[in-house]
């Protein structure tokens, strides 16, 4: 296996409407707005001793969550991706928190490829261009059409996605 491969994904689904966090870790819509993991390593399953790659940008998607693009450039690591082993994205978020535990200040210290990660959604869909996840969508309003959507997009009726 020569050089490196491309990856784009989601690390970090929309927040909830509501503007809660289901934990300490997670984004509002101005922390995903504003985040820059441009430079920030690529590891395997947050391990700092497997460095993968590296993480080339990020941007808020069109549906508010945070899009990734990265470079994987250990041979071990191409191969997982490309066989679907190691497909899930995970953030590495380092927290100050209070003494009385609030957070001060969030930051992204790392991206994770990973088997699963944490919060749903979150995966690896386009190698060197290529779609490899997509998410099709059926509603009884739609009857028997079937909507694929590209990958930054999310399911447009989310209560009747089957």
């Amino acid at each position: 296996m020569t050089g490196s491969i491309q990856i784009r994904g989601t690390a970090h689904p929309p927040p909830p409407r509501h503007g809660g966090r289901r934990n300490a870790a997670d984004l509002s819509r101005a922390e995903i707005a504003s985040t820059n993991i441009a430079g920030r390593p690529l590891l395997n399953e947050h391990d700092s001793s497997s460095r993968v790659g590296t993480c080339l940008a990020s941007w808020q998607g069109s549906d508010g969550s945070l899009r990734i693009a990265a470079s994987v450039d250990d041979p071990n690591a191409i191969q997982q991706v490309r066989d679907g082993t190691l497909r899930g994205l995970s953030l590495g978020t380092d927290m100050v928190m209070s003494e009385g535990g609030d957070v001060l200040y969030r930051n992204q210290a790392e991206l994770s490829i990973c088997e699963e990660g944490r919060r749903p959604g979150t995966w690896v869909d386009t190698i060197n261009g290529r779609t490899v996840h997509a998410v099709a969508c059926f509603s009884k309003q739609q009857q028997d059409s079937a909507r694929t959507l590209a990958p930054s997009h999310p399911c447009p009726s989310r209560a009747n996605c089957r």
